[in-house]
């Protein structure tokens, strides 16, 4: 598994961690769980989102998102691969200041 996340390393425009310090970091979450991920993905782009889907879909394992908050119940925590977009999906997409909402990334 390890050459295969290493190329898709390579494919990616954003960071792909499978290095057991990055593993360990986000093996937790504000909950009492604890599960290793099989590596760490910090996309740059729509595109790479794809690409990690593709990815987990090829090679049957999972994809966990992760934003800015945290889970309190392991909801964040898995042994597929850690998706964190909270570095670079922080755009506001639309605003409807009439209507009092707004439409983000995640």
């Amino acid at each position: 598994m390890n050459n295969l996340l290493q190329q898709l390393a390579k494919d990616l425009e954003g960071e792909l961690y499978f290095d057991k310090t990055m593993r360990v970091l986000y093996a937790t979450d504000a909950s009492a769980y604890r599960e290793m991920p099989l590596a760490v993905a910090i996309p740059r782009n729509v595109d790479d989102i794809r690409k990690l889907i593709n990815f987990a879909h090829t090679n049957k394992t999972s994809l966990i998102p992760r934003t800015a908050g945290t889970s309190l119940a392991g909801q964040v925590v898995g042994n597929g691969i850690i998706v964190d977009v909270s570095k670079n999906f922080t755009q506001i997409l639309e605003l409807n200041a009439a209507e009092k909402w707004v439409r983000v990334q995640p």
